[in-house]
């Protein structure tokens, strides 16, 4: 048999590859880096292991799981997740949210202003958002919009926010609300929501 070509050494390549060669399949990976892991590689510099960007590995799919498990072995460790949002000079908020934190970093004005912000929004709903920045302000209200996501999502992507889609918002954002994000800020994260996992997994070296 010919062997199978398989364009790309990224997760979703090797992954391919390891099953087909656990069958018996003989592989050859094409990868025009001179490193393999794709967008969710590790990369080395002075001394230090660093991502490409901010990736982390979660997953309920038991197959996923268990090769995951079945290569890393003991080569993983369970990451606590620090991540932050930076809103003004000097102030940082948790994320996933911590209810007492927020609400007395913003102040009441702010906290007030959220509120009736998030309140009009559903009042009076934008049932068919063209873009990223009607479909966050529907589903958060226009306040939040600004506040925390505006600024780092056009920084992030060199983009206005009005130029992404809102299918790719909708993709991003799956699964999160501002009632799941107070839930979580006040009861702790129930694992449900993928945005809110506080602990993943992660190589021991990238």
């Amino acid at each position: 048999m010919p062997p199978i070509y398989i364009l790309g050494a990224g997760p979703a390549g090797l992954a391919a590859a390891y099953t087909l060669t656990q069958q018996g399949q003989t592989v050859v990976v094409v990868e025009r880096e001179s490193q393999v892991g794709g967008l969710a590689k590790s990369i080395e510099y002075q001394g230090f292991i660093l991502d490409l960007g901010p990736h982390r590995f979660y997953t309920k799919i038991p197959p996923v799981l268990k090769l995951w498990n079945e290569v890393l072995g003991t080569e993983q460790v369970t990451v606590s997740r620090l991540t932050r949002i930076y809103y003004t000079e000097g102030k940082y908020f948790s994320y996933p949210l911590k209810a007492l934190e927020v609400l007395f970093a913003l102040g009441i004005v702010e906290n007030i202003r959220i509120f009736f912000s998030y309140l009009a929004a559903k009042l009076l709903p934008n049932r068919h958002p063209e873009n990223f920045s009607e479909w966050v302000t529907a589903k958060f209200g226009k306040r939040l919009f600004e506040i925390f996501f505006e600024a780092y999502t056009e920084k992030l992507w060199g983009i206005s926010c009005t130029e992404i889609s809102a299918e790719w918002a909708a993709q991003r954002i799956k699964g999160l609300s501002l009632l799941k994000a107070l839930r979580t800020a006040f009861l702790g994260s129930d694992g449900k929501v993928k945005s809110l996992i506080d602990q993943f997994q992660f190589p021991r070296l990238g």
